[in-house]
């Protein structure tokens, strides 16, 4: 698997992202041919010819044109050389071929190492928009003047890249959906992204934060590209500010060994070493890790009060029941995702086991209003658990996309530019792309908290916090 190279073959982490990049810029395939539009002229011919009657001659346009002409001459009766030139004005057909369903596909790792985030973030979003899309007739094209029921294909990709990127080709090539959603995860998101340039497919990518691809984004390298969660640089600085806002004195940064661990923390890294702040222990682990005593007890023989872990999901569990038993117990302690996920979280050790763990994935409190609270019982009809607050982000963005298409309808360019220039109103209020950075809502937040409740708190910026961040508390006996 690709998120396996740089341990395999003993990459740097500096020489594997400069492969990376430079794959996805080398898989760009621009892809355009010639557009006819306006006044096309045919090929000049000449005509030698004993007339003495009328001489009909057919003129066949350019390759590509979508019909001939016949050119009539009549003369007297006299031998002429006579060449003709005929320009012809082409009006392009207005017929549309029919329509009776706008395809929307997407490929996610729903089995295999990534199937315990993706299950819980991914599938009911998509679900509930098309839903209630479909709920009112479908989308609306303005080309057709009319509503066209949302057709959803998904695809099980079993958390393997190579199965992945062929799924999304079929998607689009045999398929041929209309548009394209991301994946769950930093490393097969990167992975497809060649795809929707090549293709020319506008992207949206929750799941995903990649320092190169931000950077590819901003420099205008990737222009079909739209990344929803903050991204490295912008989640390094809060992280680093909020440390420092909060005392930490000995940091441990401890990261999966894969694109997002990879990335996430050495942005951490960078952003606290701008403050003259050197981590005590920076250290990776694998993917599919069994045991995490090792690194823990390093973290505790080196008296670290703040530890960072770039984690997923079920190395998160994992840390959390080991840090347990080795009386671990850091007074900060943030990650991400690893403890956004309510059934992966306070749902299996309990709110007062959670509480003081904080998260880089904080957006808007549930309880900041009632249309969120909503949002957060609908997920729960949909899926049989409640959803992290950072998914009402991943609706608004789907949102913006949905409402692109009913603005420019079928045309990939105008959705795409759209995206990229446009403010939209969502469930989250205004909302609209920076690009290479995140998708910008209303009162937004970068760092969430649990306190011992079934709903986080957002508590970072403070500007925009739901609650002031607490300290850790020891775990409960």
């Amino acid at each position: 698997m690709v998120v396996d190279v740089s341990s395999r073959r003993g990459v740097s982490r500096r020489g594997f992202l400069t492969v990376a990049v430079s794959a996805i810029v080398a898989g760009v395939v621009a892809g355009v041919g010639a557009y006819y539009a306006g006044t096309l002229a045919a090929p000049v011919k000449e005509v030698v010819k004993e007339v003495t009657k009328t001489v009909t001659s057919t003129t066949t346009l350019a390759p590509g044109a979508p019909y001939t002409t016949t050119v009539t001459v009549t003369a007297p009766p006299t031998t002429i050389t006579k060449t003709v030139t005929t320009t012809v004005t082409a009006t392009p057909t207005a017929t549309l071929p029919p329509k009776e369903k706008v395809k929307i596909g997407c490929s996610l790792p729903l089995s295999g190492i990534f199937a315990a985030g993706c299950t819980i973030e991914i599938p009911p979003a998509i679900q509930m928009i098309v839903d209630d899309y479909n709920a009112k007739g479908g989308l609306y094209l303005p080309e057709y003047g009319r509503r066209v029921p949302v057709e959803l294909i998904m695809y099980d990709c079993k958390s393997d890249v190579e199965t992945l990127m062929r799924q999304y080709e079929k998607l689009i090539i045999e398929d041929k959906v209309d548009y394209i959603i991301g994946t769950w995860g930093t490393s097969l998101n990167f992975a497809i992204v060649p795809l929707a340039e090549k293709y020319r497919h506008p992207l949206i990518i929750f799941a995903g934060q990649s320092q190169q691809l931000a950077s590819a984004v901003k420099a205008g390298d990737l222009k079909w590209i739209f990344l929803v969660l903050p991204q490295s640089h912008v989640l390094g600085k809060h992280v680093a500010d909020y440390l420092v806002y909060m005392g930490a004195k000995n940091i441990g940064i401890i990261y999966i060994n894969d694109l997002h661990g990879i990335e996430n923390a050495g942005a951490i890294y960078s952003a606290l070493y701008a403050k003259g702040i050197m981590p005590v222990i920076y250290e990776s682990y694998p993917l599919g890790v069994m045991d995490l005593s090792p690194l823990i007890k390093k973290l505790k023989d080196a008296n670290v009060d703040a530890l960072v872990a770039c984690s997923y999901p079920d190395d998160h569990i994992l840390l959390i029941r080991q840090s347990i038993a080795l009386d671990f117990s850091p007074k900060i302690w943030i990650d991400g995702p690893g403890s956004i996920l309510p059934p992966l979280t306070v749902d299996l050790f309990g709110p007062e086991v959670m509480k003081g763990i904080s998260h880089y994935h904080g957006a808007r409190c549930f309880r900041d209003s009632p249309k969120f609270m909503e949002f957060r019982e609908r997920w729960y009809k949909y899926s049989g658990v409640y959803p992290p607050n950072g998914e009402m982000r991943q609706y608004a963005a789907y949102e913006m996309l949905f409402q692109a298409i009913e603005k420019y309808g079928l045309d990939k360019e105008k959705v795409r530019d759209a995206l990229a220039k446009e403010t939209f109103e969502t469930l989250m209020g205004k909302a609209k792309f920076l690009a290479g950075d995140y998708l910008d809502v209303e009162g937004q937040g970068f760092i969430g908290q649990w306190q011992g409740d079934v709903i986080d708190e957002v508590v970072w910026p403070l500007e925009v916090a739901s609650a002031k961040p607490i300290v850790k508390p020891p775990w409960p006996k």
